[in-house]
């Protein structure tokens, strides 16, 4: 593994352990036992780690949020999908708890998030309407159902973790299967086995 990727992962375990404020690249160049002068040789500023790892999301949700093309989707992938939606919420959890801050305080995070937010969606939704046209899902006689469905279930997803933090819940992974058991309960009187 390569520097810049070493300096991603132990970012990415700080910022979730402690948030990403209170961590600054010296914290990270001390806990990857490396001098500041060389971890600034890989990365310019804390700012763009957090964009790499923002690029890591975005490549998770990618790779993990979609069925392959030509095949039926089923129940078990409903239920698999809404799981590996919140385990990366757990890998990525200090995104999801400060993603407002984040995006508010880096112009180019933000406008490179909006992006890919919206064709991320695009696809949840194409998702829905795969379960729906697989019989999964049965769709109301509202045709907006199942878009307002996807968005209630994109909203329990991004805003899980500040829910839990909110609350004052230490969070932990029990908190996430809650989670997905919420997801769950929510489209069960959509679910054609439901």
């Amino acid at each position: 593994m390569n520097t810049f990727e070493r300096i991603l992962d132990t970012a990415l375990e700080l910022f979730n352990r402690s948030g990403s404020e209170a961590v600054s690249t010296n914290h990270i160049a001390e806990a990857m036992g490396i001098s500041p002068g060389n971890l600034y040789y890989h990365v310019h500023n804390k700012d763009e780690i957090i964009r790499a790892i923002f690029e890591r999301l975005f490549t998770a949700w990618d790779t993990w949020l979609s069925l392959p093309e030509g095949v039926v989707p089923t129940v078990d992938d409903l239920a698999g999908l809404v799981r590996v939606n919140f385990e990366i919420l757990w890998q990525f959890r200090f995104v999801y708890r400060e993603l407002n801050a984040l995006i508010q305080h880096d112009p180019q995070l933000k406008s490179r998030f909006i992006q890919v937010r919206q064709r991320g969606f695009a696809g949840f939704r194409q998702l829905f309407d795969g379960f729906a046209q697989a019989g999964i899902l049965r769709p109301g006689s509202d045709p907006q159902e199942v878009q307002r469905l996807a968005e209630m279930c994109w909203m329990i997803s991004e805003f899980w973790l500040p829910t839990l933090e909110i609350s004052g819940q230490e969070i932990n992974p029990a908190h996430l299967q809650h989670g997905v058991e919420l997801m769950l309960f929510l489209l069960q009187p959509y679910r054609v086995d439901g």
